[in-house]
C-alpha cells in the first residue's frame, strides 16, 4: 500500500514539473493501473504470498511444499511439517486479480467515456479499491499487521474513501 501512495505522489508531483494536465494523466493511470494490478496478483498467486485463510469451499486453492502458505500453517501448528503442501485456503489473489480486472472494465468502457471531471476515473479507482481490498483483507492469512482489529491495509482503504469522499468534487 505504501508503495502506491509513494507512486500517487511522485506522479502527481512529475505531472505537474512537465505541466501536464494533472486530472488528466492521473484518469490515465487510474484505467491502466487495475490491468497491472492483476498481474501483481496473478504473481504473488504464483509465488504463494498472499495467501488466503483456511478453506475446503470448491474455489479452495493449495500451496507447494516450502511455501509461504505451508510455512505459515507449519507455525500455527496446523501442519507438522513445512516440507508438507499447504491445507486448503482461500486463492485470495486470485480474487482481488478478478476485482481488479472489474474494476478496469468499469474504469475504461463505462466510466471514461461518462466522466464529469478531470481526475474522476483515478478517483473513482482509489474508492473500488480501496473497497475491494477492504473486503479481501477478510480472507487473507499472510500477516500484514493492525491495530484496533482492521489490518493496516483496512485503515489505508478507510482513509482512502474518506479522501475520494471530500475530493470528489
Amino acid at each position: 500500500e505504501a508503495g502506491r501512495i509513494a507512486a500517487l505522489a511522485f506522479g502527481t508531483w512529475f505531472l505537474r514539473k512537465e505541466r501536464f494536465p494533472v486530472g488528466k494523466g492521473l484518469d490515465l493511470v487510474g484505467m491502466v493501473l487495475p490491468v497491472g494490478l492483476f498481474f501483481g496478483r496473478m504473481g504473488c498467486f504464483l509465488g504463494g504470498c498472499c495467501f488466503g485463510v483456511r478453506y475446503d469451499g470448491p474455489l479452495a486453492v493449495r500451496f507447494p511444499a516450502w511455501s509461504p502458505a505451508s510455512e505459515s500453517q507449519w507455525r500455527e501448528h496446523l501442519l507438522s511439517s513445512p516440507g508438507l503442501p499447504s491445507l486448503p485456503v482461500h486463492p485470495a489473489q486470485l480474487y482481488e486479480a478478478i476485482g481488479c480486472l472489474g474494476i478496469g472494465a468499469f474504469l475504461f468502457f463505462y466510466l471514461h467515456g461518462r466522466k464529469r471531471f478531470d481526475g474522476q476515473v483515478m478517483l473513482a479507482f482509489l474508492g473500488l479499491y480501496a473497497v475491494l481490498r477492504f473486503a479481501l483483507e477478510y480472507v487473507r492469512a499472510d500477516d500484514r499487521g493492525g491495530f484496533a482489529g482492521l489490518s493496516t491495509s483496512q485503515w489505508i482503504s478507510v482513509v482512502a474513501v474518506a479522501a475520494v469522499a471530500a475530493t470528489w468534487g
